[in-house]
C-alpha cells in the first residue's frame, strides 16, 4: 500500500519538499528571503551544508534542518588545522 502526496500531507500537515523553501530558511536566519548571500554567510559561519542553484539561492535539507534543531545531527564545521612547527 502506497499513500499519495495529498494523503501524506494530510497526515503529517507538511509537504514533500527536499529542500526548505526561501520563506522557511529566511525565517530561521532571520533575513529577507531574497537576501541569498546573507543566507549563505549565515549557513558558512553555522556550519550548515548547503548546495547553491541554478539562479544562486542556497538549498538547504529539510532533512538536515529537521535532525539539526532536533539534536540528532552534529554539526558540521570546518575547523583549520595548522601544525606545531615549533615542535620540531
Amino acid at each position: 500500500m502506497f499513500l499519495s502526496k495529498t494523503e501524506i500531507t494530510t497526515l503529517t500537515g507538511r509537504k514533500m519538499n527536499t529542500y526548505l523553501t526561501t520563506t522557511q530558511l529566511a525565517a530561521l536566519i532571520d533575513c529577507s528571503p531574497t537576501s541569498y548571500t546573507c543566507m549563505k554567510k549565515w549557513l558558512d559561519n553555522n556550519g550548515w551544508p548547503y548546495a547553491v542553484g541554478r539562479i544562486g539561492y542556497p538549498k538547504v535539507s529539510l532533512a538536515y534542518h529537521d535532525a539539526r534543531l532536533s539534536g540528532a545531527a552534529n554539526p558540521v564545521l570546518e575547523v583549520e588545522f595548522e601544525p606545531n612547527f615549533g615542535a620540531l
